[in-house]
């Protein structure tokens, strides 16, 4: 697989479509030749990542999710067009004390290699995730 192939996904901001998105990153994982628990992995993160975009968003939008394939990892980015948020205002969590929500953001950073959010007020938030494939 050379670097930097596309694939893109646009589905409307409703959660009967979450399962497409979660749909296609397997597929593109197992292209790229990730394990069962890598896989899982990325489903979940992505399953998470469109939930927070379609409960932050309009209904009548859009969510964009972008797959870029690479040799040895994959980037996902979720792109919504939401009220979006200040990612460094997000509090640190004991875990002893977990919130009602709001634990999406948190279980994609447990599982991806790398996670990146940015957003702003009335301006949405793309967040980018990395998953790399282990080597054999």
């Amino acid at each position: 697989m050379s670097a930097g192939h596309r694939v893109e996904l646009r589905i409307p901001s409703r959660a009967e479509f979450v399962s497409t998105a979660r749909l296609v990153v397997s597929s593109v994982a197992c292209r790229l030749d990730f394990g069962i628990d890598a896989i899982d992995d990325l489903k979940l993160a992505v399953g998470e990542a469109c939930t927070n975009a379609i409960k932050h968003s309009p209904a009548d939008s859009e969510i964009i999710i972008a797959y870029e394939l690479h040799p040895d990892h994959l980037i996902v980015e979720v792109v919504d067009h939401g009220r979006g948020f200040d990612p460094s205002a997000r509090p640190s969590v004991d875990i002893d004390e977990l919130p009602q929500s709001g634990l999406g953001l948190m279980v994609i950073e447990a599982v991806m290699d790398e996670v990146c959010f940015q957003s702003s007020p009335e301006q949405g938030t793309r967040v980018r995730m990395v998953k790399r494939r282990p080597t054999k």
